[in-house]
């Protein structure tokens, strides 16, 4: 399990590169029970009629449960609002069974899985749950009637892409639709409206407010103080006008965003020139943060995916914080060859890699979002399976 693979690691071994020092394997056709789904993916994406259940996929962020398992956020589902009605939002328990050089099946199990709900309409405008068809009346596919009954959130109301888990159990998730911070008890239940920051809403939000955000470019990323007092929810994407990453700060207890409005963050972030994106953001402490970022290549047109350590004690006049490059995922040492392919270079070629877990002051953990049915980056023509690597660093503090 996590353990074994943490007694391989050879204490004050000088790094170079980072390291891969476990990897497990989720398949791509990995279904749990729940409605038809699947039902508007169109032709050409491999699945060409309804998915029987739920696809456990598009991993979005991860966050330790305990030493051995962790919990996982499914994004939107397929990809957007229009082909993602019938995914159901959720939070997936997972067990991994690292392969490491001590050995280790490379499996990962799934323990369970949260559905989120909005019983008491709380997110304040209209879901899927509320209507009688998924789109428009004329398509004739009735709403699936646990979604109704439950108050099911699905792919086409929300499109959650970070969260953390506080003290009190509950999690803060991070949408992108809004951009919203969401917050929910640990059995899923929405908890209160939305937190939207002045100023901030993302191309085609739900609400019809005027957009200074691309679509898509919300809360990719959510942090949380180690006091568990503060959310730090940063952007993927540029305000208008605007030519870093921001990175705002939320009070927990006064329920209320630190910053006036979307053009006064908290801190602002420097994407490489190479990136197009970043995959997720987490703090190890009150200061050290790590950030993925990516470009939108996959497969043999990746070309940059790595991760960066950021202190947030250390910004310039204008709260740019500093970073420091400590792993290219496109060029990972694998001295054991634990994913079998006969190479001693590992790479993580996916087009989205957006959860990333500290482990430990010298551990990380990473996961793809493997965008079933479409993702490419391993095998072109088959969907891909969802990778969970554990990797050696330099100490992060």
């Amino acid at each position: 399990m996590v353990c074994a693979a943490f007694s391989a690691l050879a204490a004050g071994w000088a790094l170079s590169a980072a390291v891969l020092e476990g990897i497990a394997v989720l398949p791509a056709e990995t279904f749990l029970p729940g409605p038809p789904s699947g039902q508007f993916l169109g032709d050409g994406n491999h699945a060409s009629q309804a998915l029987d259940g739920q696809p456990m996929q598009g991993f979005s962020a991860i966050v330790r449960e305990d030493s051995d398992s962790f919990f996982v956020l499914s994004d939107n589902g397929f990809g957007s609002r229009e082909n993602s009605p019938d995914y159901l939002l959720r939070i997936y328990s997972i067990s991994p069974e690292f392969r490491t050089v001590e050995g280790g099946s490379g499996r990962i199990w799934v323990n369970g899985f949260i559905n989120l709900h909005d019983p008491g309409r709380r997110i304040g405008f209209p879901l899927i749950s509320d209507r009688q068809t998924y789109g428009n009346a004329a398509d004739g596919i009735p709403v699936d009637p646990a979604i109704k009954t439950r108050h099911l959130l699905t792919g086409a109301d929300l499109d959650p892409e970070s969260f953390i888990q506080a003290p009190d159990g509950s999690f803060w998730i991070g949408d992108e639709f809004g951009p919203f911070l969401v917050h929910v008890d640990a059995s899923g239940k929405v908890l209160e409206s939305p937190f939207q920051l002045n100023g901030l809403h993302s191309q085609g939000n739900p609400r019809g407010l005027v957009a200074t955000l691309p679509r898509t470019k919300g809360f990719e990323g959510l942090a949380i103080s180690s006091d568990g007092n503060f959310l730090f929810p940063m952007l993927e994407g540029a305000v208008n006008g605007h030519q870093h990453l921001y990175i705002y700060r939320f009070d927990i207890q006064e329920r209320r965003f630190d910053n006036a409005n979307a053009g006064e963050p908290t801190y602002r972030y420097a994407l490489e020139p190479e990136a197009t994106a970043i995959g997720d953001f987490t703090l190890a402490n009150d200061t050290t943060g790590l950030i993925i970022e990516r470009d939108s290549g996959q497969g043999d047109t990746a070309k940059f995916k790595k991760v960066f350590r950021v202190d947030l004690g250390a910004s310039d006049d204008d709260n740019v914080v500093s970073k420091t490059e400590i792993a290219d995922l496109l060029n990972i040492d694998d001295p054991h060859d634990l994913d079998g392919d006969g190479d001693t270079v590992f790479r993580f070629p996916f087009w989205t890699i957006e959860g990333i877990v500290v482990i430990d002051r010298e551990t990380i953990g990473i996961v793809n979002d493997n965008n079933y049915p479409t993702g490419q980056g391993r095998n072109p023509g088959k969907p891909e399976d969802t990778e969970f690597i554990l990797l050696r660093v330099e100490p992060l503090w």
